[in-house]
């Protein structure tokens, strides 16, 4: 009897180690919040820097390949912003997972409109750039109240 007490001890320690060091942990609400308000900041400086780039090649002050490349780097911002947000959904306080969703799809049509800025398509820029805002605008709506 005592050696089968102590296997069930061993057994539950051992998944209570692992549950505690391999299952992801889930963030509380204030750094969740706080990983979202760096997530929405970055990406409305990757917009600032995009319409920057636009006035610049409008003006003739950049050349089309210049603003391509400018577009190829905001890109890979953007890309990087999205991956942070991926990192963010595998751990959010559960009430911020309708926010986080509307976000990425966000996200996605703003990357979709650097891809055709790149393009110099600049119609489905604006369409994408529009469709980006509302889900951001979305996002910020179903963030919880405190």
């Amino acid at each position: 009897m005592f050696f089968a007490l102590v296997t069930i001890a061993v057994v539950a320690g051992s998944s209570a180690v692992y549950v505690y060091f391999f299952l992801p942990q889930t963030l509380t609400s204030a750094e969740t919040a706080r990983r979202l308000n760096s997530i929405y900041s970055r990406a409305v400086g990757i917009l600032d820097f995009m319409s920057d780039d636009m006035k610049e090649l409008v003006d003739r002050n950049i050349t089309a390949t210049m603003f391509s490349t400018r577009m190829d780097d905001l890109k890979g911002d953007m890309l990087a912003v999205k991956a942070d947000l991926t990192e963010l959904k595998k751990v959010p306080f559960p009430t911020y997972v309708e926010s986080i969703n509307l976000l990425d799809r966000g996200l996605q049509a703003y990357g979709d409109a650097i891809d055709y800025a790149h393009d110099l398509n600049f119609n489905q820029t604006s369409v994408y750039l529009e469709q980006g805002t509302e889900y951001v605008n979305r996002s910020k709506v179903a963030l919880p109240t405190s």
